[in-house]
């Protein structure tokens, strides 16, 4: 590893749970962040930052003023730009060293089996049980491990899913009733 790169990661190297051979598979890893709002937003930047060497950047949505106080990617420059192309920038300016792709539409199934075939990891900081359905279901058919976080008013979790053919998956802990799945964090 290069002199700039041991000092960039060197406290995280000093851990002796990530030490030298950990940062580098965190260089060598890809993750698939799908939404680029309130969770998304300090999840990139702390992958950025810890030197994960490839960010998959989802979110087919455009910055608005209103996401300013919690979407910590984006600034008032960026108003009207799609908000993966406001994360590519400031992630950039974060972190030069990785790597970063931006996926500008809303994924269908097909279009996001493809996208999670590449990736080590799945964080799935949407903001609808549809999306989060058909992220677990790819997640699932594809043994991709999936973190899963949502919030909604004052109340939040993080779960992990392996998704190794071992365990509970994202829809053992949901059914698909409406009812139950309708409301949006901008509702």
């Amino acid at each position: 590893m290069q002199d700039e790169l041991l000092l960039r990661y060197s406290r995280q190297i000093m851990l002796p749970q990530v030490d030298i051979i950990g940062q580098q598979r965190l260089n060598q890893s890809t993750v698939l962040i799908i939404g680029l709002g309130g969770l998304g937003s300090p999840v990139a930047m702390y992958l950025a930052a810890a030197g994960v060497g490839h960010l998959l950047l989802s979110d087919f949505d455009r910055v608005d003023l209103s996401n300013l106080q919690r979407q910590l990617l984006h600034n008032t420059a960026d108003i009207g730009k799609g908000k993966a192309e406001s994360a590519q920038a400031t992630l950039s300016a974060l972190n030069p060293e990785i790597s970063l792709t931006t996926i500008e539409e809303r994924l269908d199934e097909s279009a996001l089996t493809r996208w999670v075939r590449q990736a080590d990891l799945v964080i799935d900081a949407s903001d609808n049980f549809d999306t989060r359905f058909l992220i677990n279901k790819v997640c699932v058919e594809n043994e991709k491990p999936l973190v899963s976080a949502a919030v909604i008013r004052m109340e939040g979790q993080v779960t992990v899913f392996p998704n190794d053919g071992h365990g509970p998956c994202y829809r053992c802990l949901y059914r698909d009733d409406k009812a139950d799945t309708e409301l949006r964090c901008s509702e």
